[in-house]
C-alpha cells in the first residue's frame, strides 16, 4: 500500500470517530438539557432580571380576578362603592360584609395585571410533557378579566437556584420563568386580605392620647383592674412633678400608677394589628375552641371625647415562635391572633402596676417639712435662694437653703436625706384594715399653702401600710421607716447621711 492510500485511509477513519463523538455528544447534550432545564433555569438568565411582559392591563378595568391555589381560593371584584378618598377599590366574594385590607387587595390584582416573565425556557411546548416544571397538573391557577380580555395562568414548580416559578399563559406555548412573589403576593390564605387591624394609630403624633378609663376584668383577680388619669387636686402640689405619674388606680385602690408602665399599659395598643385572622363571625364551638366563650381577660378603655376600644381575650397559641393569643373586639366579627405583648393586661396584676414611689414632692415647692415619730417632731424650713448665675434659659439659678430650729444645715445633706424620705418603695397594694396610729408621719407645706402628708402604719411582719392624704394604699417594709430615722439623726448631728437601705 502506498503512503498516499494508507493516509486517506487513515483521515477516513478519523472522520468516522469524530462524526460518532459527535452524535454521542448531541444525544447527551439534548439529555443534558433537558434535564438542566426540567431543574432550574440558569442563574445567569435571571440576574438580569429582564422585565418581559405577559400581562399588561389598567387595574381600574377589572372584572375579576379568581385564585385557585394550594393557600385556598378567592375571587376579586371592583367594589360596587369606592373607599373614601379613592378612585375605585376592590371586594373579595367571599369576605362581604368583612374588614378588608384593600391594599394588599390593590398589590394582588396589580401584580397579576402588570405581570411580567424572568426568562422564557421554551418558545413552543407543543406535545412536551410539562409534569417536570409542575404544570401537567398546577398547583396554582389565576384567572383575571379586563372588559372581556381574560388571561389564565398556570404556576409550577420553583426553579432550582432562581428565585422563580415555571408559568404558563392559556393560549400560549412558550413556557416562562415568573419571580416568586407571584405567588407569594396571590397564592395565599384568603384571610391575608382581611383587616388585621386592631386600632388605628393616634391621629396626633405629637402626644399621647388621653385615656380616660382604663378597666380590666380577669376571673383570677378579686376585683376589676381600673385607670383613669390621676386627680391631682387630691395633692397639695398638684403639678405632675407632685403626683410623678400622668394616671393612677381607682380600682381597688386609689393609689399611682408606675410612670414606667403607662406606655405599655395604655398606649402599645394604638397602631397595632395581628399576626393572623382565624375565623370570621366564629360559632360557639370556635369560641370555646379559642378560649373567647370563658375569656382569660377582657379590657375597656376609652381616650379623649369619643375613642374607645373593647377586647374579649382568650387561649394562648403560638405562631412562629412567638406565644399569641385569640383576641376578638367589639364592632368586629373576626378572630384574631395577637402578639401577647401587645396584651399586658392579661399578666398584670393591681401590685404589678403601683408606683414604686408614693409621693414625690418637688422640693422647690416645699417652704416647710415636718416629721413626727416616737413622739418627737422635727421641722425644717426650706427656701429658695439664689446663687447668681443664670442657667442655659437665662432664669437665674437657686438652691435649697435649709434651717433647723433656726440653726442652717448642710444643703447638700439635706438634699441626701430628703432623697431618701422620697425613696419609699411601694411593694404592693394594702388589702388590709388599719387600727392602729400611724409610727411616723411626714408632712409638706408648699409655696402656695396648701399641705401633702403622709402617715406610715407598722402593719406587723415588718409591713408598713404608706397613706397619702388618707389613702392608704399601699405597702413599704419598717427597713425604710427605720432608715429615715436612723439618719435623721445623723442629719442633726452634723453626720453624713447616707440614704442606702
Amino acid at each position: 500500500m502506498n503512503k498516499k492510500v494508507r493516509n486517506l485511509i487513515i483521515a477516513g477513519v478519523c472522520v468516522v470517530v469524530l462524526v460518532a463523538a459527535l452524535i454521542l455528544l448531541l444525544v447527551f447534550s439534548g439529555q443534558q438539557d433537558q434535564e438542566d432545564t426540567a431543574s432550574g433555569v440558569t442563574s445567569a438568565l435571571v440576574e438580569d432580571e429582564v422585565d418581559n411582559t405577559l400581562i399588561d392591563e389598567s387595574v381600574e378595568e377589572l372584572d375579576y380576578l379568581t385564585v385557585q391555589g394550594v393557600n385556598g381560593s378567592y375571587t376579586v371584584r371592583m367594589a360596587p362603592e369606592p373607599e373614601e378618598g379613592e378612585d375605585y377599590s376592590f371586594t373579595i366574594d367571599e369576605f362581604t360584609d368583612l374588614p378588608l385590607d384593600r391594599s394588599d387587595i390593590r398589590s394582588a390584582v396589580s401584580t397579576f395585571a402588570n405581570a411580567s416573565y424572568l426568562d422564557m425556557v421554551f418558545e413552543d411546548t407543543t406535545g412536551m410533557d410539562l409534569s417536570a416544571y409542575g404544570l401537567s397538573q398546577p398547583g396554582t391557577t389565576i384567572t383575571g378579566s379586563f372588559q372581556g380580555r381574560v388571561y389564565t395562568m398556570s404556576l409550577g414548580n420553583a426553579t432550582s437556584g432562581v428565585t422563580g416559578q415555571y408559568c404558563m399563559l392559556e393560549g400560549d406555548p412558550a413556557l416562562y420563568v415568573v419571580a416568586n412573589s407571584m405567588a407569594s403576593t396571590l397564592d395565599v390564605n384568603p384571610n391575608t386580605y382581611l383587616d388585621k387591624t386592631i386600632l388605628e394609630a393616634y391621629d396626633n403624633t405629637d402626644e399621647d392620647p388621653s385615656i380616660t378609663n382604663l378597666t380590666i376584668h380577669r376571673p383570677d383577680l378579686p376585683e376589676d383592674i381600673v385607670v383613669g388619669p390621676t386627680d391631682t387636686s387630691k395633692y397639695g402640689d398638684s403639678t405632675l412633678t407632685a403626683a410623678s405619674s400622668r394616671y393612677e388606680l381607682t380600682s381597688p385602690v386609689v393609689t399611682l400608677v408606675d410612670p414606667d408602665l403607662e406606655t405599655e399599659l395604655l398606649f402599645n395598643i394604638f397602631g397595632s394589628e395581628a399576626e393572623d385572622v382565624v375565623a370570621s363571625n366564629p360559632t360557639q364551638q370556635q369560641l370555646e375552641e379559642y378560649g373567647l366563650a370563658s375569656p382569660a381577660a377582657e379590657v375597656s378603655m376609652s381616650w379623649d371625647e369619643t375613642g374607645s376600644l373593647n377586647l374579649t381575650i382568650g387561649n394562648e397559641t403560638v405562631v412562629s415562635g412567638t406565644t399569641c393569643r385569640y383576641v376578638m373586639k367589639d364592632g368586629s366579627p373576626l378572630v384574631y391572633v395577637v402578639d401577647e405583648e401587645l396584651l399586658p393586661w392579661v399578666d398584670y396584676t393591681a401590685d404589678d402596676l403601683v408606683s414604686a414611689l408614693p409621693l414625690v414632692p418637688y422640693i422647690q415647692n416645699v417652704s416647710q417639712m415636718t416629721i413626727s415619730f416616737g413622739g418627737n417632731e422635727y421641722t425644717f424650713q426650706l427656701s429658695q435662694v439664689s446663687t447668681g448665675t443664670t442657667n442655659a434659659s437665662g432664669q437665674t439659678s437657686t438652691e435649697t437653703h435649709v434651717e433647723y430650729n433656726g440653726t442652717s444645715l448642710d444643703s447638700d445633706n439635706f438634699a441626701v436625706w430628703y432623697q431618701l424620705v422620697m425613696s419609699c418603695q411601694a411593694d404592693g397594694i394594702n388589702r388590709s384594715e388599719v387600727t392602729s396610729d400611724p409610727i411616723m408621719t411626714v408632712t409638706y407645706l408648699y409655696n402656695n399653702g396648701s399641705t401633702d402628708t403622709v402617715d406610715y402604719y407598722d402593719m406587723g411582719n415588718r409591713v408598713v401600710v404608706v397613706s397619702v392624704n388618707g389613702a392608704q394604699a399601699v405597702t413599704t417594709s419598717t427597713s425604710f421607716t427605720n432608715k429615715v430615722q436612723s439618719e435623721l439623726q445623723k442629719l442633726l448631728n452634723g453626720e453624713e447621711v447616707n440614704m442606702n437601705w
